[in-house]
C-alpha cells in the first residue's frame, strides 16, 4: 500500500530553507548584502515545491527543489563572490536590500551572525529603518556612528518592560555595514521607557541614543 509523504496531522515548525541537489541552505534573517547588485542574473535553481503548504508528516525527507516558504517557480540566483555551493539569493521586495539570502548550512555555521561578533572597528555605516519599511530614514556615519556604537557597547543586559498598561513598543531595524560584502541586521525596541537592542542579547541602551534614532 502506498503512503502519502505529505499526509498526517502534525504541525511542523519549518525553518526557512532551500534544497538544491544534496545541498541544504538556510535563510539568515539578520544578514543582507551590503550591495544588492552582487546578485547576478545567473539562475542556479528554481523552487519546485513549497513544503509549508502541504507537508504535515515530520518524517518527510526533503528533495532537490524543495523550499519551506518560497513559492513554486521562485528563481534562485548566484551571488558575486560566492559559489552556488556556498550561497544563493531569492528576490523578495519585502526584505531590506530586496533579497533573501540562503547560506549552505556548513558555511552558515562559520559566519559571524551576531552583533557581539561584529568587528566594531570595521563598522562604516549604520542605517536605521522603520518597522515594515525597507528604506532607511537615517544613516549614521563618522562621529554619529561612533557615538551609537559606544552607547551599544555600554548597554546592560535587561528585558523590556511588560507591565500592564505599558505603551505598544516601537520597532526599528538597525543595519551595520562593514568593509565586507555582508551587512548585519538587528532590532531596536523602544518600550516607551528605554531602548533595547536584540536579538542575540537584549541590551538596554542609555537614553542618549534617542537623539541618534529620531527622524
Amino acid at each position: 500500500m502506498k503512503t502519502n509523504p505529505f499526509g498526517g496531522q502534525t504541525a511542523i515548525d519549518w525553518v526557512d530553507f532551500v534544497r538544491l541537489g544534496d545541498r541544504h541552505y538556510s535563510n539568515e534573517y539578520g544578514t543582507i548584502l551590503a550591495d544588492p547588485s552582487l546578485v547576478t542574473g545567473e539562475v542556479v535553481g528554481t523552487v519546485k515545491f513549497k513544503v509549508a503548504d502541504a507537508v504535515t508528516n515530520p518524517g518527510y525527507r526533503t528533495r532537490s527543489g524543495d523550499a519551506a516558504f518560497l513559492p513554486k517557480g521562485t528563481k534562485l540566483y548566484r551571488i558575486e563572490g560566492y559559489t552556488p555551493d556556498e550561497a544563493i539569493a531569492a528576490r523578495d521586495e519585502t526584505r531590506i536590500g530586496g533579497y533573501r539570502l540562503y547560506f549552505e548550512d556548513g558555511i552558515r555555521g562559520q559566519m559571524a551572525l551576531q552583533y557581539n561578533a561584529l568587528p566594531k572597528d570595521r563598522i562604516e555605516r549604520i542605517d536605521l529603518i522603520r518597522s515594515g519599511e525597507t528604506v532607511p530614514y537615517r544613516s549614521l556615519k563618522n562621529a554619529e556612528k561612533d557615538a551609537f556604537v559606544k552607547l551599544l557597547e555600554a548597554g546592560t543586559e535587561e528585558q523590556p518592560s511588560s507591565a500592564a498598561g505599558a505603551p505598544d513598543p516601537v520597532y526599528r531595524s538597525v543595519v551595520f555595514y562593514t568593509d565586507g560584502p555582508l551587512a548585519f541586521v538587528c532590532a531596536l525596541v523602544d518600550d516607551g521607557l528605554a531602548v533595547y537592542l536584540t536579538p542575540d542579547r537584549t541590551l538596554r541602551i542609555k537614553d542618549e541614543v534617542r537623539s541618534l534614532i529620531e527622524g
